[in-house]
């Protein structure tokens, strides 16, 4: 009986005292609130002030300047590693961190105040980040990251909305607008849509979109990331994420799964190659983007022992001399005029349909990768027919990182006949640096549809293929 007793009574006392704090209510978090310094550097500014530090000399921060940013980017799926991405009215960047699960303490939609002194801008991939100078590849440790980014507020997803594009062109009209910034592409497609994954086990994937306009880019995903092994959706979509910049090439990194949306789940509408009449009413004559060439040891295949076309490869043919290769650069395959040669490749026997007239559409770039090159792509000569054609001017330099970049350059009622041929030419004394021609689109606009420009684009990832 003592011994119940004894045992009863703590049980009692316990179970007294767990009833009683069941009537208590958790304590209330205390909402962030940053009351230091205000905000005197906007992004834009920050980078312009650090324009000259370089990959092997960054520059330390001296100044008691104060950053008042929006978190885009974290880590939440493991697909971004140890960074974040700070956005403002004027730009973005990114921010190294030595943390992982950094999205469970700044999380996407918070607002944050950067103390800039102490801290280091370095160039990775010729763009800057912010980071710490003592750093490992200059991450910020930990504690000197939490004392330099102060929160303010709850997080709210409203304050990080994307830039909704529906022309992948347009970035490159102005990519210190766009680099490192939050987007979404609307109105896209997976190239592999329905039978590839994001990224296999053992690297990282590259996936290519490509939006209503036939203008690509390209998706680059780890396979640490949470949803690497989910199928890469069918029809068209939305895709939301980091358009991130390397060596003058654009690539755009997913932060979780939910970054894709809204896809249809089939790929009916989109057509063929040939006489397929797209959804905005538009038919397609021709339409070719070279595959996925692959090296045969060291060495890039010839036009004419080539079979990875979208079409027949007996429509072309190399009509030079000199042959010209079928290469792949930023993961697009092109064929490839070298610099100072007389090069002429044809296209032949494009069923017009019965139509007399089209819009021809070629992705175009040039190897403007040596200090202080440029070329205009509308040295790339075309003829349809026999009669020349000439491209829109577009000046690409290497100062604007513009080197083998495709940009979209279009030319309307064109004069077709009912089995067409298209000609490319280089010549030595106007191809300077090198000619790349991505795509070919041959087609009739439908009744609704607008004219497009004369400098668009697409790119995709690092270091060209020369």
């Amino acid at each position: 009986m003592k011994l119940l007793r004894n045992i009863s009574l703590p049980l009692i006392a316990s179970l007294a005292l767990f009833a009683c704090e069941r009537d208590y209510d958790a304590p209330l978090l205390t909402e962030p609130e940053y009351t230091g310094p205000a905000a005197n550097i906007t992004i834009s500014e920050l980078r312009t002030q650090n324009a000259a530090a370089t990959q092997d000399v960054p520059i330390i921060i001296t100044q008691d300047q104060v950053l008042k940013a929006v978190i885009t980017g974290n880590d939440e799926s493991g697909n971004i590693f140890k960074k974040i991405y700070l956005q403002d009215e004027t730009g973005a960047i990114e921010m190294e961190v030595d943390q992982s699960s950094v999205y469970n303490y700044y999380p996407v939609g918070q607002t944050v105040y950067v103390d800039l002194n102490g801290l280091s801008i370095s160039v990775y991939g010729d763009e800057q980040q912010l980071g710490h100078p003592e750093g490992y590849l200059f991450r910020t440790p930990w504690e000197d990251f939490e004392k330099h980014v102060s929160k303010d507020g709850w997080a709210n997803p409203e304050n990080a909305k994307p830039v909704v594009i529906d022309d992948i062109s347009t970035i490159n009209a102005a990519p210190d607008n766009y680099k490192f910034k939050l987007v979404q592409f609307t109105g896209v497609t997976f190239q592999n849509g329905g039978k590839g994954i994001f990224a296999p086990e053992d690297g990282y994937g590259e996936e290519n979109i490509t939006d209503s306009h036939g203008n690509t880019i390209m998706i680059r995903t780890s396979n640490y990331a949470s949803f690497a092994g989910n199928k890469l959706p069918e029809g068209k979509g939305n895709v939301t994420g980091i358009l991130g910049r390397f060596r003058g090439t654009w690539q755009l990194t997913l932060r979780t799964a939910n970054d894709v949306s809204d896809f249809t789940g089939s790929n009916e509408e989109e057509g063929g190659n040939e006489g397929g009449e797209t959804p905005s009413g538009e038919t397609v004559l021709f339409q070719e983007s070279f595959g996925t060439p692959q090296k045969n040891g060291e060495y890039w295949p010839y036009l004419d022992e080539y079979t990875g076309f979208d079409n027949p490869a007996n429509m072309f043919e190399c009509l030079s001399e000199e042959k010209p290769t079928i290469r792949s650069s930023n993961n697009l395959g092109n064929v490839w005029f070298p610099a100072g040669k007389d090069i002429t490749i044809a296209i032949k026997g494009i069923n017009a349909q019965g139509n007399t007239t089209a819009t021809l559409e070629c992705q175009v770039g040039a190897n403007v990768y040596d200090t202080g090159t440029s070329q205009d792509l509308n040295t790339l000569k075309v003829k349809c027919n026999g009669t020349n054609i000439t491209l829109p001017s577009k000046i690409v330099t290497q100062s604007e990182n513009q080197a083998n970049i495709p940009f979209k350059l279009t030319v309307e009622n064109v004069n077709i006949s009912e089995s067409t041929t298209l000609e490319f030419s280089g010549t030595a004394s106007d191809n300077t640096c090198g000619l790349r021609l991505f795509s070919v689109k041959l087609y009739v606009p439908g009744s609704g549809s607008g004219s497009t420009g004369g400098d668009g684009g697409t790119t995709i990832e690092p270091t060209p293929s020369n």
